[in-house]
């Protein structure tokens, strides 16, 4: 068996671009959203900035039986994913003034 390797090179600045792109996410609240689908609760996680409401991710994780398993699971999720272990970060909502017309 023999070892394959790359030779140690110098990185570029493309290697990067996805931590400048993702250096928000340390500022972020976890919420999540459940919805049924086709007979199953399907779970998405929501990575929301705290400075830009308006900025976020969506990332759907599973599917499951009951809406009871779907929320323990998202519990479980929303407290090893946010950054912030006691939850003090919220978005403001009043950022976004909608007025439905």
């Amino acid at each position: 068996m023999t070892l394959q390797f790359s030779p140690e090179t110098k990185g570029t600045a493309q290697d990067w671009i996805f931590m400048q792109e993702g250096a928000w996410l340390k500022d972020s609240e976890v919420r999540y959203y459940i919805a049924p689908s086709k007979g199953r609760w399907c779970l998405t996680m929501l990575y929301i900035s705290i400075h830009d409401p308006l900025r976020f991710i969506c990332q759907e994780m599973a599917d499951y039986e009951s809406e009871k398993k779907a929320i323990l699971h998202a519990e479980l999720f929303k407290r090893t994913m946010q950054k912030d272990a006691r939850g003090t970060q919220k978005t403001n909502q009043n950022v976004i003034n909608l007025h439905p017309n």
